[in-house]
């Protein structure tokens, strides 16, 4: 696993880790559409966009890795 560039824009979850700096580029959502569990809700979509876990969700989590890999900025890591 890479080590992010700036520890004060990663946002930490249980175990989802998520590089909000990434997110502010991204136009196509993958995380959200890719994640069947419902785990990824992104907000700001007009403005700036920022990828969330949403609130009770993340024990839903199977880390399978789909949304790593559809993230193509990959602001997105799994412990």
């Amino acid at each position: 696993m890479s080590e992010p560039d700036d520890q004060a824009t990663i946002v930490s979850y249980k175990f989802h880790h998520i590089d909000t700096s990434k997110c502010t580029q991204c136009k196509d959502f993958a995380c959200e559409e890719a994640c069947f569990r419902g785990i990824y809700k992104v907000i700001n979509r007009d403005s700036t966009p920022k990828c969330i876990v949403v609130e009770d969700h993340e024990d839903r989590c199977v880390k399978c890795h789909i949304c790593t890999t559809a993230c193509k900025f990959r602001a997105i890591l799994i412990d």
